[in-house]
């Protein structure tokens, strides 16, 4: 037997793939007009939710507030955009059913639209008369669904609905260019100064005593003479040659930042003349 769940909690519920990954949370439910059943669902995911796809719910089951989906996250986050008219064509259907491969992949879970319980209130002109209020593939959330079964009840009771519209925010991010660093050589001159240690030769007279021998090689004779001695000292040679120390590059980091951004919303209230009390449309 088939498993029967509201809709309003498969547009509240959090999206995971084939894997068990998380993706993100329900934002739209699309609707057979057929068969009042829900076909595809658009889930968001990215940072900060920033990014929506179509997914077919062929195959997928719900439980918890837990929507598992038949499909690889990486194929969900592919799949083609759709225009925001909030209709599926049929060609959109088609085009969605080829990027995931569906061919023989059926549902098992049945949804609770609140058309039965119109049709049996108000016979068959109240069930067709609530077929009719969704195209084929109409993009229709928790709202939608709530106020399409408080619509059915009035047709039955004849009371008077008024719906309640805000605004939402909306944030979406843009990669801008913040600024440009660039990398460039140049030369300096510096003074260096090194101590090298040198060695020259320096000349001293020595005076020593007379020896027998100098007695013996004597000649007797007085006249002038000289003597001579040659000097050397080192000498200093100072070149230079260019050679490699560094190397330097730019690498880019990227890092986390919180940017907070406020908006001001509308957002429609309700109150009441005749009856004692204000009729607030606060969520709780």
């Amino acid at each position: 037997m088939a498993e029967i769940n509201r809709i309003e909690d498969l547009a509240n519920a959090t999206a995971f793939d084939v894997d068990g990954d998380k993706v993100g949370g329900v934002q739209d439910v699309y609707v057979n007009d057929t068969s009042g059943q829900p076909d595809f669902v658009s889930v968001n995911h990215g940072l900060f939710g920033a990014g929506t796809s179509i997914v077919p719910l062929r195959g997928h089951t719900l439980r918890d507030g837990e929507l598992h989906l038949a499909f690889p996250k990486d194929r969900i986050e592919d799949a083609p955009d759709l225009d925001e008219n909030g209709h599926l064509t049929t060609e959109d259907q088609d085009a969605f059913y080829r990027h995931y491969g569906l061919t023989e992949t059926k549902d098992v879970t049945t949804y609770d639209t609140g058309r039965h319980a119109a049709a049996g209130a108000a016979g068959a002109g109240a069930a067709g008369a609530a077929g009719a209020g969704a195209a084929a593939g109409e993009r229709r959330d928790v709202k939608d669904v709530e106020t399409d079964a408080a619509a059915a009840g009035a047709a039955a009771t004849d009371k008077d609905a008024i719906i309640r519209s805000e605004e939402q925010l909306n944030v979406e991010k843009d990669r801008v260019e913040s600024g440009q660093v660039r990398l460039r050589k140049y030369v300096v001159n510096e003074t260096e100064t090194v101590e090298v240690p040198v060695e020259r030769e320096e000349v001293r007279v020595v005076r020593e005593p007379i020896t027998d021998a100098d007695r013996a090689n004597f000649d007797g004779k007085i006249g002038e003479q000289e003597a001579s001695v040659t000097l050397h000292e080192e000498r200093v040679n100072v070149n230079k040659e260019s050679v490699p120390v560094e190397k330097v590059s730019l690498e880019k980091d990227t890092v986390q930042d919180t940017e907070r951004v406020s908006e001001e919303l509308r957002k429609e209230r309700f109150d009441t003349d005749g009856v004692e009390g204000v009729v607030d449309g606060d969520k709780k």
